[in-house]
């Protein structure tokens, strides 16, 4: 029985809320780092941040239960521009094939692979590099 690394977190209580909605759901999980991270913040970038581990055979599953949770939560939030509710993730990962553009992203990330999320409303189709604050 193995278990695969599905996020990463730099905050404990979204690690733990996460955490909670998997085993809930009866997903076989733990976090890694969790203690040292929230004790010392300054090591989160040297351990990889609050890592949050699965069961092999329960990774798609885990997967699917967090997508969703996002979906609805993101969908209640209000657009700051056009003032409605409905707003979703759009997630980038890029992978150059190619050994320049595999070096210029280590060169410049510290990593031949890079990912970028923002917040898209359903209605005005603005886009947020953050989500907006929801009081």
């Amino acid at each position: 029985m193995g278990f695969k690394q599905i996020a990463s977190f730099d905050n404990f209580m979204l690690a733990n809320m996460t955490l909670g909605l998997l085993e809930e759901n009866y997903i076989n999980c733990h976090l890694v780092n969790e203690y040292s991270v929230t004790i010392d913040p300054i090591l989160s970038n040297s351990a990889g941040g609050i890592r949050l581990e699965v069961e092999e055979s329960q990774v798609e599953r885990a997967m699917d239960l967090i997508k969703d949770a996002e979906a609805t939560y993101l969908n209640d939030i209000v657009c700051p521009y056009c003032h409605q509710p409905g707003l979703y993730a759009e997630e980038k990962i890029n992978k150059p094939e190619s050994f320049w553009g595999k070096l210029k992203n280590q060169i410049a990330y510290g990593q031949t692979e890079t990912y970028s999320k923002k917040y898209r409303c359903q209605h005005c189709k603005s886009i947020m590099d953050e989500l907006p604050l929801s009081f």
